[in-house]
């Protein structure tokens, strides 16, 4: 983000953003809340802005603190997606916490009126643990170079997976998302339409050859027959919190891009982010962390799902992420780097390989 752009303009105003979050949550807990102090991370991003902060309160005379975190609509000129629906991030943690083991943020609460912050936002408690990072990247620098060993690393990597494919297993009609589906078309051929709009929408005007040639041949070479499930959406390392213990997952977030979908498109994004960071930055990968192919055998076992649409999503996934960089780089004034960035080279590289 550039220096002088904030995600919001609420943040503008910390007190009166404050005093405004305490009395909201007064009313929906039913105890008089306290706000002692709000944090917004150096890290706060431009898909997501994220406060941190304690609430206090008394009950039948006993004093009660609880950590919280707030996600936040952001508000800019220039955002990386063109529309935000936070309620369909609540949503989904709020069903798949219902249904299922699969470890979610405990929710606090959603509000969609933007009359008391400008934006939308959402609350939930502070999960305990640690969550690998995206800068640096985990495999260069951080506690997961010093501070695991190369099993605990494939403990963690494989704990990942399998709490993945558990989630490929729900049902998305149990789980209230069979509103996703739009009549007259596969699931494929929807998120085939939104890329086409977004690579239009992002680059203003500009072409974008790379982005298009790998839109152009995912359109011609859909797979046919696909299996439907919810997708993650960002299925990747940083988006887990793993216990503190580092022998499970105490929550998986962010589910900001779930959609419906063939669910190799979620594995094949596994690894390839964690491939943005090892060949598509020059760096080797993390000693330790299982192969590739064998984390498609793995998922395979464990989601009972077929992977052979894989090469097929790893263009997808390469797509993807490409478009959304370029956009970044194009907001953040580097447009030289629209197309000449790592995840378009990288994206390049894999449609030589595969198309």
């Amino acid at each position: 983000m550039m220096d002088n752009e904030r995600p919001t303009p609420l943040l503008e105003d910390i007190d009166g953003t404050r005093s405004k979050l305490e009395n909201w949550m007064s009313a929906h807990s039913g105890h008089r809340i306290r706000i002692p102090e709000l944090n917004i991370p150096e890290a706060t991003g431009m898909s997501n802005v994220t406060l941190l902060f304690d609430i206090e309160w008394e009950e039948n005379g006993q004093s009660f603190r609880e950590a919280c975190v707030g996600r936040l609509q952001p508000e800019i000129e220039r955002p990386v997606f063109p529309a935000y629906d936070l309620s369909l991030q609540y949503e989904v943690m709020d069903s798949v916490g219902r249904h299922s083991d699969i470890p979610v943020p405990e929710l606090r609460g959603l509000e969609t009126d933007k009359s008391l912050l400008g934006v939308q936002f959402y609350i939930m408690k502070h999960t305990a643990g640690r969550i690998p990072t995206d800068m640096p990247p985990y495999n260069m620098d951080g506690w997961m170079v010093h501070e695991t060993s190369e099993p605990q690393r494939a403990a963690m990597w494989e704990a990942a997976l399998d709490t993945m494919a558990r989630f490929h297993r729900l049902d998305y009609r149990t789980l209230g998302f069979e509103k996703l589906h739009e009549d007259g078309k596969t699931p494929l051929q929807q998120q085939l339409d939104y890329w086409w709009g977004y690579m239009d929408w992002a680059m203003e005007g500009q072409e974008h050859e790379i982005g298009k040639s790998a839109l152009d041949w995912l359109t011609a070479n859909q797979p046919a027959n696909e299996p439907t499930v919810l997708c993650w959406g960002d299925s990747r390392l940083g988006n887990i919190i793993f216990r503190e213990s580092l022998d499970g997952v105490a929550a998986v977030l962010d589910w900001e891009m779930a959609v419906l979908g063939n669910p190799v498109q979620d594995l094949a994004w596994f690894n390839y982010m964690d491939s943005t960071f090892a060949e598509g930055l020059g760096m080797p990968r993390l000693a330790g962390l299982p192969s590739y192919e064998d984390t498609v055998t793995r998922w395979e076992q464990a989601s009972g799902f077929s992977a052979g649409d894989y090469d097929y999503y790893l263009v997808f996934a390469g797509m993807r992420y490409g478009l959304i960089l370029s956009r970044i780089m194009l907001a953040t004034g580097q447009e030289g780097e629209v197309q000449g960035n790592f995840a378009c080279q990288l994206l390049q590289k894999t449609l030589d390989r595969i198309a």
